[in-house]
């Protein structure tokens, strides 16, 4: 028996993974319904997605809204934590965590002082003229 180029053998092996598949998808099918049906009809309750759809979902301004708003939201909160544990990882290795008192000398005070007399002697002989 020949259907085209293909022999019997291969058609019998067509139609068992035809039906497999079938059942496959049959068993997966029953399955999210038997899931659905455990949990009710949604997984969020109707009343918040009634509340929802009145607030943001009639309009596509509000829907539109809606999106921009969520989106700037969730951007600022993975910016905050992202940088909230970069910071935390590297916390004394950046410019702003080291404690830069640790670097400082007696040579950086003395050259500090100095400055700051010169400066206020070039105020002074600025106001005698």
């Amino acid at each position: 028996w020949r259907l085209g180029n293909r022999d019997t053998s291969t058609c019998r092996a067509a139609m068992m993974f035809a039906a497999a598949a079938r059942n496959g998808i049959r068993r997966t099918t029953i399955l999210t319904t038997r899931r659905h049906a455990s949990i009710g009809k949604y997984p969020v309750p109707e009343e918040a997605l009634s509340v929802w759809y009145n607030m943001f979902g009639k309009s596509t301004a509000a829907y539109g809204a809606w999106i921009v708003i969520g989106v700037l939201a969730t951007e600022t909160f993975t910016g905050w934590l992202s940088t909230s544990l970069w910071t935390s990882a590297n916390y004394g290795k950046t410019f702003d965590t080291v404690d830069w008192s640790k670097f400082k000398t007696e040579d950086e005070d003395e050259d500090e002082e100095d400055e700051d007399e010169e400066e206020e002697e070039e105020d002074e002989d600025d106001e005698d003229e």
